[in-house]
């Protein structure tokens, strides 16, 4: 079964794989990050890699998502997406492994595999920014470096995200490039499995909302299609 990353990059990578894919503007930087479609499909490939060859992940096993507004957020999703699991996006009782973040490890249990990820605006790894790594979890920035910027899967799974087969999440309005403001963390990985399901890019834009003049001026550079 073809994967839902390959269903998602491949046509991007065969149209223009230099063009955007992921763009993170944080107002409190301030900052802004771009990856092109080839950046982030090497990212989601290292990850995928990780997945599969050092945690195990087979298709159709449960990967838990808690992650914030980041452009490596992306790459955590597709590279699960190309290593055949589903995300959820909250705890169940058969999730392989949990990606999140430092101050949301408490939230999860201790027994499952746990990937750390970064949110230098740069994706260096935690121990190069200076944050601790807890004993007995992964970061992952440093963990899937190793890992090639390729990746031939083993198969895919019937679902996407939390119970729901990719075309489920499928929006034609969302087929664009899609600026999406001031989200809260709970709706980061949802939002962007809806846009890439859709076949479209994302420009996310932290410390702001939509009536800040900040984003309006955003969605004229980046020549945004629709804003969520």
């Amino acid at each position: 079964m073809k994967t839902a990353a390959d269903t998602v990059l491949s046509p991007l990578l065969a149209a223009d794989p230099g063009a955007p894919m992921i763009t993170h503007y944080d107002q409190t930087m301030p900052s802004r990050i771009e990856l092109s479609v080839t950046s982030t499909a090497n990212w989601a490939a290292k990850i995928a890699g990780l997945l599969r060859d050092e945690l195990g992940i087979m298709p159709g096993d449960v990967v838990v998502c808690d992650l914030p507004a980041h452009w490596l957020t992306a790459g955590v999703l597709l590279g699960a997406w190309w290593a055949g699991a589903e995300i959820s996006t909250e705890d169940v009782d058969d999730a392989v492994v949990v990606v999140t973040t430092p101050d949301s490890l408490d939230d999860h249990p201790a027994d499952v595999e746990t990937l750390l990820m970064t949110t230098d605006p740069m994706g260096r790894p935690l121990a190069a920014a200076g944050v601790e790594v807890p004993p007995g979890v992964t970061d992952l920035a440093e963990a899937c470096r190793i890992h090639p910027d390729a990746f031939v899967p083993s198969g895919g799974g019937a679902l996407a995200l939390d119970g729901a087969a990719l075309a489920d999440l499928a929006d034609p309005e969302l087929s664009g490039r899609v600026l999406v403001p001031g989200l809260r963390r709970d709706d980061v990985v949802p939002v962007l499995a809806r846009v890439f399901a859709s076949g479209g890019t994302a420009v996310l834009v932290t410390g702001a909302d939509r009536s800040d003049p900040a984003v309006a001026d955003i969605a004229a550079t980046e020549r945004t299609t629709v804003t969520l």
